[in-house]
């Protein structure tokens, strides 16, 4: 799967007609790998990969081409640190907000029936709807499990 989202990216590059360097091939396979990523993890795996420093500009810019044509989501997380990752067409998101876990859901059975609803939502309002980010919040199970042994006491 992930080899197969590498290579939709660099045709989609080669459509818009943008050069495809070296240091913007790693980015692309390093994203290709990741379910998510922060910037300076990117920026680890890159230096890895080529066994040489990066251009940490060159990273930012590409990661805002990147988002530009809508390759990749964005995702706060608690507020502060940014969180990146490829985009497909339903991402699904759990949040802990006790210890920050984030998770992504893997479920294409609920992702189908929730994109069915939100385009009827959509529709509704003249919007097609082409894909959709859902970000939950509450606690995991350690968490509660935590929380429960302390009120417990």
């Amino acid at each position: 799967m992930r080899d197969k989202l590498f290579d939709e990216y660099v045709e989609i590059l080669k459509e818009k007609k943008i050069k495809l360097t070296d240091v913007r091939l790693t980015i692309l396979k390093c994203i290709a790998t990741r379910k998510h990523f922060t910037i300076n993890e990117l920026i680890a795996e890159i230096e890895k990969e080529t066994k040489s420093s990066v251009n940490v500009m060159s990273v930012y810019n590409n990661i805002d081409m990147l988002l530009d044509l809508h390759l990749l989501f964005s995702n706060t997380i608690n507020g502060k640190q940014i969180i990146y990752e490829a985009i497909t067409p339903q991402l699904i998101h759990v949040k802990c907000h006790e210890c920050e876990m984030f998770e992504h859901i893997d479920s294409s059975s609920l992702s189908q029936d929730l994109l069915s609803q939100f385009k009827k939502i959509g529709e509704s309002i003249n919007f097609e709807l082409d894909h959709f980010k859902l970000e939950m919040h509450g606690l995991c199970n350690n968490c509660r499990k935590k929380l429960s042994t302390i009120a417990n006491k």
